[in-house]
C-alpha cells in the first residue's frame, strides 16, 4: 500500500512538472491528494515553493551532519577523557617509581594528587601513607589512610594492618597493638598480622599475653621451631624474674620457694643453658642464696660445658669459695688445657687466699690463650706481692689487650706466698 502510495505521489509529482511546464504561467493548478480518512489540498505554485524548500532544508541538514560529524565530535571527547585518564595514570605510575627508588617526597606528592581521579584505587593512598611516614609526616599519614578508609570500606583490612606496622614503626606501641587485637577478631589465621602482633607484645614485654599467643603462632607456622624455643625460653625467664619481685607482704623467703618451685619445673635443656642459668643465679644473689647460686652453675656446668658460666662461677663470691675450688679443680681432669677455667681457678684462688696458686693458674692461663683479664689479674696480684717490674710488664701487655673489667677479689697485705 505504502509503495503504491509513494508511486502515486511520483507519478503526481511528474504530472505536475509537465502541466507547469505547459500551462503553470495561465493557469497555477489546483492539487488534491486523499489518503484514507486524510486528504491534502494545495496550489501547484505553493506546491513547489515547499517542495523546495523542504528539499533546502533536508540538503542543509546533509551537508551540517557532514560538517559537525557527531562520530567525529564523540571521539574527540573520548579521546580528551582517554587523555586525561592517562595523565591520572601517568601520575600514580610515576608515584609508584619514586617509591620503590625512595624519593619519598616526589612520590608522596603524585600519588596524593592522583587520588582525585575517578580510576585511583586503595594502592595511592597506601603507598602515599607509608612516604609520608617516611617523611616523618604522621598527620598525612594518617589522614591517608583514614580517606582510604572511607573511599575502599572493603579494604579495611589491610589499610588497618598498614596502620599497625606504621604505628609500631613510630613506636606507639600501644595504639598498634590495640589495632592489631581488633584484626585479630577478623582475621585470625593472618601470619603477617600475627607476627606483627608478636613483635609488638617482644617490644611491650607483655610476656602473659605473648604465651597466649604463642599456641597460634605455632599452629599456624608463623615463627620456625628456634624462634618458638627462644620466645618460650624467654618467658620463662620472665616468669623467674616475676616471682622473685617484691611484692606487698611477700618475703623474701617466699620469693625464694617460688622461685625454686619453678626452677623444679623447668624442662632439663633450661637448667643446662648458659643463659637461663646465669639469670637464675643472678635472682638468687639477689635473694641472698648465694650457696644455691653456686649449685645452679655447678650443676649446669658439669652436665654441658659453658665458657661463660665457669668465667662467672670465678667472678662472684658465693661464699663458698674453699668448696669451689675443689669443684673447678675437679673440671679440669676434662679440661686441662682451658683457658677460662685457668682463669676462674686463679679468682677462687685468691678468694681462699692462696696467693701462689692463684700465679700459677694466672701464668697457665696466659700461656694457654693471652687474655686481657689474665693479664690484669697477675699484674696486680704481682704487684701487692712486691713483684713491681713483673706486674708492670703484665700491665703493659694487659693494657695492649684493651683492659677488661675486673672483679673485686681479696689481695695480699704482704710479701707472703701462699700455696
Amino acid at each position: 500500500m505504502i509503495r503504491l502510495f509513494i508511486f502515486s505521489l511520483l507519478a503526481i509529482i511528474v504530472a505536475l512538472w509537465v502541466t507547469l511546464y505547459l500551462g503553470f504561467p495561465n493557469d497555477p493548478g489546483y492539487l488534491l491528494i486523499a489518503f484514507g480518512n486524510y486528504t491534502f489540498e494545495t496550489s501547484l505554485f505553493a506546491l513547489l515553493v515547499a517542495s523546495g524548500i523542504i528539499y533546502l532544508l533536508v540538503k542543509l541538514v546533509i551537508v551540517s551532519f557532514q560538517w559537525i560529524n557527531p562520530k567525529k565530535l564523540f571521539q574527540y571527547s573520548h579521546n580528551l577523557n582517554e587523555q586525561r585518564k592517562a595523565r591520572a595514570r601517568s601520575d600514580t605510575i610515576e608515584g609508584l617509581l619514586y617509591f620503590t627508588r625512595g624519593n619519598w617526597q616526589s612520590s608522596y606528592n603524585l600519588l596524593i594528587k592522583s587520588t582525585g581521579d575517578k580510576d585511583a584505587s586503595v594502592v595511592n593512598y597506601l603507598a602515599a601513607a607509608y612516604a609520608a611516614h617516611k617523611l616523618g609526616r604522621k598527620d598525612d599519614w594518617i589522614n591517608a589512610l583514614e580517606e582510604a578508609e572511607k573511599k575502599y570500606p572493603k579494604a579495611r583490612s589491610t589499610i588497618n594492618s598498614l596502620k599497625a606496622q606504621l604505628l609500631f614503626k613510630s613506636g606507639q606501641l600501644e595504639q598498634s597493638v590495640a589495632v592489631l587485637e581488633q584484626l585479630k577478631r577478623s582475621s585470625v589465621n593472618d601470619p603477617s598480622l600475627l607476627h606483627l602482633l608478636k613483635e609488638v607484645y617482644v617490644k611491650l614485654q607483655d610476656w602473659d599475653a605473648l604465651k597466649e599467643l604463642l599456641p597460634t603462632l605455632e599452629k599456624n607456622k608463623v615463627i620456625d621451631v628456634m624462634d618458638i624455643e627462644q620466645i618460650q625460653m624467654r618467658i620463662f625467664m620472665e616468669e623467674l624474674y616475676a616471682s622473685c619481685n617484691e611484692k606487698d607482704g611477700t618475703s623474701i623467703q617466699d620469693s625464694l620457694t617460688q622461685l625454686n618451685k619453678l626452677w623444679k619445673k623447668a624442662p632439663a635443656k633450661y637448667r643446662e643453658d648458659e643463659k637461663v642459668v646465669k639469670h637464675f643465679s643472678e635472682l638468687l644473689i639477689k635473694l641472698d642464696a648465694r650457696a644455691d647460686a653456686a649449685k645452679a652453675i655447678e650443676a649446669a656446668v658439669s652436665k654441658k660445658w659453658s665458657e661463660a658460666l665457669v668465667l662467672r662461677y670465678g667472678e662472684l663470691d658465693f661464699g663458698t669459695s674453699p668448696q669451689q675450688l675443689i669443684v673447678a679443680e675437679g673440671w679440669l681432669k676434662s679440661r686441662p688445657a682451658d683457658a677460662n677455667l685457668m682463669l676462674c681457678l686463679g679468682r677462687i684462688s685468691m678468694r681462699n687466699e692462696l696467693w701462689g696458686k692463684a700465679k700459677e693458674y694466672y701464668e697457665a692461663s696466659i700461656k694457654i690463650a693471652s687474655t686481657a683479664e689474665a693479664y690484669g689479674e697477675l699484674s696486680r696480684l704481682l704487684k701487692h706481692l712486691g713483684e713491681v717490674e713483673a706486674s708492670e710488664t703484665y700491665l703493659q701487655s694487659y693494657g695492649d689487650l684493651i683492659g677488661a673489667q675486673l672483679p673485686e677479689l681479696p689481695l695480699p697485705t704482704q710479701n707472703k706466698v701462699t700455696h
